[in-house]
């Protein structure tokens, strides 16, 4: 089993440039989206994920350590956190560490833990593309070459089924990282008998950068996500991807990745779902109908089931 899975590592290989993480050199703006409102700044020596782009920016995933005590709670597109001092907040590498933002007030994260007085939030935001560092000074063209330090299992995804072993010593290449996991191909070769076409069948494994940068690949596609219920919202006009008034999820996902998918729930199924309790994860399986919405940068799903055995942790 293990040769094969390994073989099915190295296919996937996707979009790998779009989520090499990058640390700035030079203070930049980040906003909501594209040219709109600043709400801080990012310093040098902050890290960040690059993902898509919109002419001169491009989407970054970033986090810190904010003061407890300068967050509120809110309830907006998926933020729960949003930065109550009028003056605005530092935001630093760890708690009592370097300082790599300034937020203004009234920003919003998705808080992910909290340590003594401090709070670890996420969020994504556009800045201007010049600020990343250029390739030749930063990561390689192709993905990250790495080495695995001891006999580890290879997950299916993050906290998701086994599907073999690699041994210490064995050369990978990081495609991904995301919430201290990272995604990785290994090649191996297996004798042609062994292998069978998988077309029509469930994608795992999918990031959502790979998604946007080749919608046209995934689109109606079946994919295996693990999410966290937000929310059980109905559509409005402002998500013009999901009929009118119909039952979608918001949720955070596909974890570890630090963004949200909406996820359209069949009309029999939308009980089940409101008697759920928040911050639930699950293994959902869904049909991507839409790569992004027209307003935000969230991939929306047509629910066909929860995985069996894994609708909760």
């Amino acid at each position: 089993m293990l040769p094969v899975a390994l073989a099915l590592l190295a296919l996937a290989a996707g979009s790998a440039r779009a989520q090499t993480p990058a640390t700035l050199g030079a203070p930049v703006d980040f906003t909501r989206q594209p040219g709109r409102t600043v709400l801080g700044t990012l310093l040098p020596g902050a890290a960040v994920t690059p993902g898509r782009t919109s002419g001169s920016s491009v989407e970054v995933a970033f986090e810190g350590w904010i003061f407890s005590t300068s967050l509120a709670p809110m309830k907006r597109e998926g933020f729960d956190v949003t930065v109550a001092k009028r003056d605005g907040e530092n935001m630093r590498d760890s708690p009592d560490g370097a300082v790599r933002a300034r937020i203004k007030a009234n920003a919003g994260f998705v808080s992910v833990e909290t340590r003594g007085r401090w709070t670890r939030v996420r969020r994504t935001a556009w800045i201007d593309a010049k600020a990343l560092p250029a390739p030749s000074a930063a990561a390689p063209l192709g993905p990250d070459a790495a080495e695995i330090t001891r006999r580890v299992p290879l997950l299916a995804a993050a906290g998701g089924d086994t599907l073999g072993h690699a041994d210490s010593g064995t050369a990978a290449r990081v495609l991904a990282r995301a919430g201290g996991w990272s995604r990785v191909a290994v090649e191996a070769w297996v004798p042609d008998s062994v292998l069978r076409a998988s077309e029509g069948s469930v994608l795992r494994g999918v990031t959502v950068a790979e998604v946007r940068a080749n919608p046209a690949r995934y689109v109606g596609k079946e994919l295996e996500w693990r999410v966290q219920l937000v929310a059980v919202q109905k559509a409005d006009e402002l998500r013009p991807e999901i009929p009118a008034g119909r039952t979608y999820l918001l949720a955070r996902g596909p974890l570890p990745e630090p963004g949200f998918v909406y996820i359209v729930l069949p009309p029999e199924r939308v009980a089940e779902f409101e008697a759920m309790p928040s911050l639930r994860e699950m293994m959902v399986r869904g049909r991507l109908r839409a790569a992004a919405t027209r307003y935000l940068p969230t991939p929306v799903l047509d629910l066909t089931s929860v995985a069996e055995g894994q609708d909760s942790r």
